[in-house]
């Protein structure tokens, strides 16, 4: 495997550090760390298997979305949440590049992935990856495949067709063992006490990020998006 596709905790960290940080100074999120780190974050999910991979790749395409909604309203906002705004005054919240002539009644902005619906699918993420992680590292003697398999029936199942969660169950049973998941995460021959420590380091970088996320979600009524 290529350097470049191997996960790498301490750079996934560090995005996430930088995105609490800018936090703390503007009261938003950047969209380049949000988006870079869910890039980064799954090449974890690639290195643990094809399956796995695949079962989260519409989180890589998103990831490009928030880094491009980004880019378009540079000028005017450096946050995710003065996106969602834009959008908002536009009328734009609900394009997911399918149903944007239906919307705007006409032939404008064909392509255009709203940030508010993408990032609504990013937090439900979110959600997972806290559930994933937390029964990771409370429930020591669960098979890894269960405890994917569980999260998603939680955090994202309910948000997806039959023919998703079916696909999803496939994914589950070629999950692999905890201790290669440990061996990706942390870096091989490490104890596992060492990646536990790193698992509680990365829910607690990302758990402000995901409560922020969803309290500016509820206080705006934004959780029903399609």
């Amino acid at each position: 495997m290529d350097q470049n596709d191997r996960y790498d905790n301490e750079k996934v960290l560090k995005l996430l550090t930088e995105a609490n940080q800018f936090f703390e100074q503007n009261r938003d999120y950047p969209p380049y760390q949000i988006g870079e780190f869910l890039v980064e974050f799954c090449k974890l999910f690639k290195q643990l298997g094809k399956l796995l991979y695949f079962a989260f790749s519409d989180v890589i395409e998103k990831a490009q979305v928030i880094k491009d909604r980004g880019n378009e309203y540079n000028e005017q906002t450096k946050g995710i949440y003065g996106i969602i705004q834009i959008e908002k005054q536009k009328g734009l919240m609900e394009l997911n590049g399918e149903n944007n002539k239906e919307i705007l009644k006409n032939k404008t902005l064909p392509n255009y992935q709203s940030m508010a619906r993408t990032m609504l699918r990013i937090i439900r993420f979110f959600n997972y990856l806290k559930i994933m992680f937390i029964d990771v590292d409370t429930n020591r003697n669960k098979k890894f495949s269960d405890i994917c398999s569980d999260a998603y029936n939680e955090a994202l199942a309910p948000y997806h067709t039959f023919m998703v969660r079916n696909a999803a169950k496939a994914a589950w049973l070629a999950a692999p063992s905890r201790t290669k998941v440990f061996e990706t995460f942390a870096g091989p021959n490490q104890t596992d006490e060492v990646a536990y420590a790193a698992i509680k380091k990365f829910v607690n970088a990302l758990e402000p990020i995901r409560l922020n996320f969803w309290d500016y979600y509820n206080s705006n009524k934004l959780t029903n998006l399609p």
